[in-house]
């Protein structure tokens, strides 16, 4: 089992090529991270840097675009935001936001989404999040309004993406990317009949319950969203990313069950 990232990154994608400083982002800070303190010593560079029950936020601006092309996994990908390259397209700036250390990897996503919200609304062409965790692109507007509605919890929505794919039989392929941020394997299945937007759901109701509540899912153990879908848990070997170990899902449709 990979141990938990000590640190999260983010960018926030400016259209414009303005970029948060001044009252502008420590106010967004304040309102967003009401008890986030500054350090004692200053840094070097101009980045913001405040500290937040342990944990540490730093916030950097870049006056160049971020590295993301068009033919990038979380462009190409990006099935639940079609017009995502046209979106961010000839941005012109980004904002580095990272959070490190704290209680654990959940309070550092939870951190890292604040701060996200803090830098977006100090932003006011902010177009777009990447985070590098789970290699997911999303509209700016969605991932403030997702992380003002979850209160304490870490915005898995963007921590975890799940990536979706056609297998040569006709199914559908999934694996997750991002729950090794939190020491955990990330989820693998093939063959998937359904609709894969159910699958998507699913897998990452999974992902947060793996992050709330850890490593609990034994080989041979059966979940399922009620009491007649029996889904086998395996751990094994992933077969659409070797060499990582995954927690591969049997369902009853592919006739492993």
């Amino acid at each position: 089992m990979a141990a938990p990232n000590e640190t999260m990154l983010a960018l926030v994608l400016s259209k414009d090529g303005l970029l948060p400083e001044g009252e502008a982002l420590s106010g967004a800070i304040r309102r967003h991270l009401p008890q986030a303190q500054s350090p004692e010593t200053s840094v070097a560079g101009g980045a913001a840097v405040f500290l937040v029950d342990g944990a540490i936020a730093a916030i950097g601006g870049v006056s160049e675009p971020a590295p993301i092309a068009k033919d990038d996994p979380c462009v190409a990908y990006a099935w639940h935001w079609p017009e995502a390259w046209p979106a961010i397209e000839g941005h012109a700036a980004h904002v580095v936001v990272a959070a490190t250390g704290g209680a654990d990897a959940k309070s550092r996503a939870h951190l890292l989404g604040r701060a996200v919200a803090a830098v977006i609304e100090a932003t006011p062409a902010a177009c777009a999040v990447h985070f590098a965790g789970s290699d997911a692109l999303w509209p700016a507007a969605v991932v403030t309004d997702v992380v003002s509605k979850g209160g304490d919890e870490p915005p898995v929505p963007f921590c975890v993406a799940v990536a979706l794919g056609r297998d040569p039989e006709g199914g559908v392929s999934a694996i997750t990317k991002g729950l090794n941020a939190f020491g955990l394997m990330e989820i693998e299945t093939r063959g998937y009949r359904e609709d894969p937007r159910e699958l998507n759901g699913f897998l990452l109701d999974l992902a947060g319950f793996l992050i709330e509540s850890g490593d609990v899912l034994s080989d041979g153990d059966t979940i399922g969203p009620d009491a007649d879908t029996k889904i086998i848990v395996r751990r094994e070997t992933s077969v659409v990313a070797p060499g990582q170990n995954v927690y591969r899902l049997y369902f009853p449709t592919q006739g492993h069950a």
